[in-house]
């Protein structure tokens, strides 16, 4: 992002919001090859799944600094055959709630927002949600009548 700093900021801040129904096109040149990733700063739309990984891949005539790392020629090609076939990992959160939704009810509720359902590789992953007779089963004694004494139950997420 050489020289175009005013495109990697918050809305309203350190450029113009993208209005809804409208888009951005972000131009610039890529000077440094390597993995990245990209995402909004717009409210929940991160948490939403508004990322992703950007990829900038060397020129063919660019020199790999493998031989800084090891003076083995085998180690050397070994690092150049996993260098050409590398493909992103990108790890995310996933809740069954969008980002304004979640937000609202931790407010709410007063809890910590930094609850999940489950992660994500790449997109892809799965929520197990066990139902609350399974939770209840690893309850303590004490903390079902700590429980009790407030007229609560365990739900799904403990």
């Amino acid at each position: 992002m050489h020289n175009t700093p005013w495109s990697d900021g918050s809305p309203g801040v350190s450029q113009r919001p993208i209005e809804p129904g409208k888009s951005f096109t972000y131009r610039w040149t890529a000077t440094q090859y390597g993995s990245y990733w990209y995402h909004s700063h717009s409210r929940h739309e991160s948490e939403d799944g508004l990322s992703g990984s950007l990829v900038i891949v060397p020129r063919s005539d660019t020199p790999r600094p493998f031989d800084q790392i090891s003076d083995s020629s085998l180690a050397i090609e070994t690092m150049k055959r996993a260098d050409d076939v590398a493909y992103p990992l990108l790890l995310s959160d996933f809740r069954n709630l969008t980002g304004s939704e979640a937000w609202t009810l931790t407010q709410a509720a007063a809890l910590d927002p930094a609850c999940w359902d489950s992660i994500l590789i790449n997109g892809k992953g799965s929520v197990r949600c066990p139902d609350p007779a399974e939770i209840d089963k690893l309850l303590s004694d004490l903390q079902r009548k700590q429980l009790s004494k407030l007229n609560l139950n365990m739900t799904d997420k403990g």
